[in-house]
């Protein structure tokens, strides 16, 4: 995930401590993780029938079957082969053998979903896992939105994920979770900055900051006011010249309005 680095150092004084990391402020990224610290991570690795294509996702776990993600992760062309993509739970560090790897028995997009000529609309699908999932630790349930969980845009957010540092700068190994604290944008203000915007998105991220590829399909989580972290958002796209090469704020496919999609599959 690439971020320009003045604002990059600002945002890390400002949330040094919070989730008790080391602040780096020589990278152009965002700051290793610590273990632990985002259970509800899924990674997700497609790969297609042949072997010729592969990519990466981020994603989030729902219950013991169902993790969730942007459609566009999967709806590619050529298309992902469900018998050789996985996805994997309970990691940290890519490099290491720690994870849980499930076999993937089919994905659901939304109904809605389509590309759009920058970005996408009803960016959400929902990928079910062959096996039942064993949660503990380091491996947890993300907690959806209710009706209490008003964002606001002094509201303390976070982006994490395994994508590139830059613009085709992939991450260096041990491959090593990354998070960074972004502010939300305003409608009005998103708007301003994208030609279109899908009424079913939220934006979030400053000057130069952005989700990168391999970012894609992971959360925005923020801080709920009875405490812990809520899913309100999914990283579906950003700046048109990539990483936030042009200075636009991220786009998010906006949870609360998907509840009933999500519902009407993961408790079937």
């Amino acid at each position: 995930m690439a971020f320009s680095r003045l604002v990059t150092v600002m945002l890390l004084i400002h949330a040094a401590g919070v989730l008790g990391a080391e602040v780096r402020s020589s990278i152009i990224g965002g700051r290793d993780a610590r273990k632990g610290s985002w259970p509800q991570m899924a990674f997700l690795k497609a790969i297609t029938a042949d072997g010729a294509h592969k990519w990466r996702c981020g994603g989030t776990i729902l219950n013991s079957y169902w993790v969730m993600t942007a459609a566009h992760c999967w709806n590619k062309h050529p298309n992902p082969d469900t018998r050789r993509s996985m996805v994997w739970l309970g990691t940290h560090e890519l490099q290491k053998k720690s994870a849980r790897f499930h076999g993937i028995s089919f994905v659901i997009s939304h109904s809605e979903y389509k590309a759009l000529d920058h970005g996408f609309q009803h960016d959400i699908a929902l990928i079910k896992l062959k096996k039942e999932v064993r949660l503990n630790g380091v491996v947890k349930t993300v907690t959806l939105p209710g009706p209490d969980d008003i964002i606001t845009p002094s509201s303390e957010c976070w982006i994490a994920g395994w994508g590139n540092i830059g613009a085709s700068t992939p991450l260096p190994d041990p491959e090593t979770l990354q998070e960074l604290q972004i502010p939300l944008v305003s409608q009005e203000v998103c708007k301003q900055q994208y030609s279109y915007l899908p009424t079913d998105v939220l934006c979030a991220g400053g000057i130069g900051e952005d989700a990168c590829d391999g970012d894609y399909g992971g959360p925005l989580l923020c801080r709920a006011p009875q405490g812990g972290f809520v899913q309100m958002g999914i990283m579906s796209f950003g700046s048109p010249g990539g990483c936030g090469t042009d200075g636009l704020p991220g786009v998010f496919t906006e949870v609360s309005k998907h509840l009933r999609f999500i519902n009407d599959y993961i408790h079937t």
